[in-house]
């Protein structure tokens, strides 16, 4: 569930601060030796607060069962446990009484409020989630913790509805508190635009969101309105060829969702090339002589073709025109003319990998139905993680003769910091139940159906995931064009497929006009970027499960 993600961001948070803990105040009577290096009450404390963030319950009560049970440490840690481990009833029981303790640390104090939060977000309550994570931001002095319960407060504003946030903005009389849901308001509109966070800005200038959320948040707006840096009839004039496996079966669905997309992406910039389709069977020695024909009958610009053996094949020849291949060549160095996009499994395990590091996160489980497509995410998403320094713990493959009950053992007996789930929508939602709730769960684009609000995905609850913003923002300008074009695809893989016809449009636009120059978008896909040597990166959104339906946590 969402609060379960909360918990380890703030728990992340508690950990970080805890370093900065000062150390105890000398009472008037001089210590023994022996007293002096004793661990008070207060050290305990902060070693719960780390074994908290691993998250490691067990070691946290053992820093709890050093603690006299006088000390109001004592219950400020149980609590602590108690929030992170969602027994948000017990949480409310051991720490409303503490906020009137005048004895507890700076530190301390933070944490009570931040648990106090979580429990709060668990009531539904989000007036007095915000006000108890101000009132933990202010004991805070370290930059990154402060930006880390801000971001905390912002994802909770977020996934609050705007009739709930206009009511909580009429109880507020606290500024700071009005200027978080303000900008919470805001951004809930269907016109967003930049001008609408300018006029917040000013409204609000010396808000504490300016600078970690509402700047980014105006940024990106501003680059989304930014005059498009190519002609809208980029390709006029010139004959594209399409050449997508149609001849394929198990292919058709998709080379026909493609090409939906790159004319739709066509007619909307009012494009005039004549655009000639070219069905392949998918044959990787017969590709050369479709791409030759394409040729020969005039094509100037090619996009295609799909299949991973195709382009493979075709990059090992030359290339003759500028040529969007839809896939990855397997081992081949970068070909001349020869340009490669395409919803990779590598993309999108790198970005996982780059969040979940990111979090702090050193050591990962594996959890993998146990197929073609689902091996080679694990191993994609293997072979990043430890090229960046990470540890793979554990990696489970579960096949139809699994005992699934074992997979929670196994995951405890080696516990790490995250799970990555190898796995389709169905897979996920078959294997969720057995893994540990506690542990961030990530993976990829392959695991949401596309559905926004599907009761099915209630099992796969506070699982964070990529996915293109074209699957998971419904109100943005670039969303509305394309939906009459769409609306008779089924929802999940065709809506990617066509996403990708659309954004193959933008970027064949852009090599037709700026050969060999770097570029970049915005586009149905995610954050585009074509370098120099014709190299393109794909930059997805991030969204979590929640029990009322997915959650968009960050667009690229």
């Amino acid at each position: 569930m969402t609060q379960r993600l909360l918990t380890f961001i703030v728990i992340q948070w508690l950990f970080g601060i805890s370093l900065l803990m000062a150390a105890p105040a000398s009472s008037n009577n001089p210590a023994s030796p022996q007293e002096q290096t004793r661990p008070n009450a207060e050290s305990y404390f902060m070693d719960g607060l780390a074994c908290l963030k691993k998250p490691d319950i067990a070691c946290a009560q053992v820093a709890l069962a050093n603690i006299p049970s006088n000390s109001p440490y004592a219950k400020l840690l149980a609590g602590n446990i108690a929030a992170s481990t969602q027994d948000y009833n017990q949480t409310f029981i051991l720490l409303l009484p503490l906020q009137a303790d005048k004895t507890l640390s700076p530190t301390a104090n933070a944490s009570l409020h931040a648990s106090l939060a979580l429990a709060y977000d668990n009531q539904t309550d989000g007036s007095r989630a915000l006000q108890e994570r101000l009132l933990a931001e202010r004991y805070l002095t370290n930059e990154d913790d402060i930006r880390a319960l801000q971001t905390t407060s912002w994802q909770a504003l977020t996934r609050i509805s705007k009739d709930i946030l206009v009511d909580m903005r009429g109880d507020s009389v606290n500024t700071t508190m009005q200027g978080w849901i303000d900008l919470a308001i805001v951004i809930k509109s269907p016109t967003l635009n930049a001008q609408a966070i300018k006029s917040w800005q000013v409204a609000y200038p010396d808000h504490p969101a300016i600078a970690f959320i509402a700047q980014p948040l105006l940024e990106q707006l501003a680059s989304k309105e930014a005059p498009v840096n190519t002609p809208e009839t980029a390709t006029s004039g010139n004959h594209i060829a399409l050449i997508l496996p149609y001849l394929v079966e198990s292919f058709y669905a998709a080379s026909d969702a493609i090409e939906r997309g790159f004319m739709a992406a066509q007619a909307t910039q009012k494009d005039t090339a004549e655009v000639k389709i070219y069905a392949s069977n998918g044959a990787p020695d017969e590709i050369a002589t479709i791409y030759q024909r394409a040729v020969n009958e005039g094509a100037q610009l090619i996009v295609g073709p799909l299949t991973r053996d195709e382009v493979t094949a075709l990059a090992q020849g030359k290339i003759n025109i500028p040529t969007l291949a839809l896939n990855n060549p397997d081992g081949i160095p970068p070909t001349p003319n020869l340009y490669t996009y395409g919803l990779s499994i590598d993309n999108e395990a790198q970005q996982i990998v780059r969040i979940a590091r990111g979090l702090g996160m050193q050591s990962a489980t594996i959890v993998m139905v146990d197929g073609p497509l689902e091996n080679r995410m694990a191993k994609t998403f293997s072979e990043a993680w430890v090229a960046d320094g990470g540890q793979i713990k554990l990696q489970i493959a579960v096949t139809p003769t699994s005992d699934l009950g074992t997979i929670k053992t196994d995951i405890g007996n080696t516990p790490s910091d995250m799970i990555f789930m190898a796995a389709n929508a169905d897979g996920a939602r078959t294997l969720r139940p057995y893994l540990d709730p506690a542990t961030p769960t990530f993976g990829l684009s392959h695991i949401f159906g596309g559905i926004l609000q599907n009761p099915d995905d209630v099992p796969l609850t506070a699982i964070r995931f990529v996915d293109m913003p074209w699957l998971l923002e419904d109100s943005s300008t670039a969303v509305t064009a394309y939906e009459t074009e769409s609306a008779n695809l089924p929802p999940g893989e065709m809506q990617r497929w066509f996403a990708l016809g659309v954004d193959a449009y933008k970027l064949l636009t852009i090599i037709a006009q700026h050969p060999n120059q770097a570029a970049s978008f915005t586009g149905l896909t995610g954050k585009i970027r074509l370098n120099t040597s014709g190299e393109i990166s794909r930059e997805l959104a991030l969204a979590s499960f929640g029990k009322n339906g997915v959650i968009l946590e960050k667009l690229p």
